[in-house]
C-alpha cells in the first residue's frame, strides 16, 4: 500500500526491505528496492521495468559474478561515463537512482567483495 505522510516520516526501530531474487535479467522496480542476481556465462543485458514516477526512486542490485559480462540500459549514466569492470568470482553491489521515472538513472558501484 501507499502511505502519504505530509509532515515527514519518522521511523523508530528496525526497518527492513524485501530481498527480491531476479529470475531473468529484468529488474521489476515494482517489486522493491533490493535485488539479487547471479550471472555465470555469456552477455547479460539488464533491463529496468515498472519504474515509479512522480518522485525519486532508487534500488540496489547485489550481483554475484561467476562468469560472463553485465551490460546496462543506455539510461544508466556512470561516473566518467564508464561502467565498472567486474572480477570473476566476486560479489558486486550496484546502486541506481532516478528522479525522472527512469529516463535517466545514475549508477554507482561497490565491487569485488569476496563471496
Amino acid at each position: 500500500g501507499v502511505i502519504t505522510a505530509r509532515s515527514g516520516l519518522h521511523l523508530t526501530g528496525v526497518y527492513k526491505e524485501n530481498i527480491t531474487a531476479v529470475g531473468a535479467l529484468e529488474i521489476d522496480c515494482s517489486q522493491g528496492n533490493y535485488f539479487t542476481k547471479t550471472i555465470t556465462t555469456g552477455t547479460n543485458v539488464f533491463t529496468f521495468a515498472n519504474v515509479p514516477s512522480g518522485g525519486a526512486y532508487s534500488f540496489t542490485l547485489e550481483l554475484t559474478h561467476t562468469g560472463g559480462t553485465a551490460e546496462w540500459p543506455s539510461s544508466v549514466k556512470w561516473p566518467s561515463d564508464t561502467a565498472p569492470n567486474l572480477s570473476t568470482g566476486k560479489t558486486h553491489l550496484f546502486m541506481f537512482l532516478t528522479d525522472d521515472g527512469g529516463t535517466r538513472f545514475r549508477g554507482s558501484s561497490l565491487v569485488d567483495y569476496v563471496n
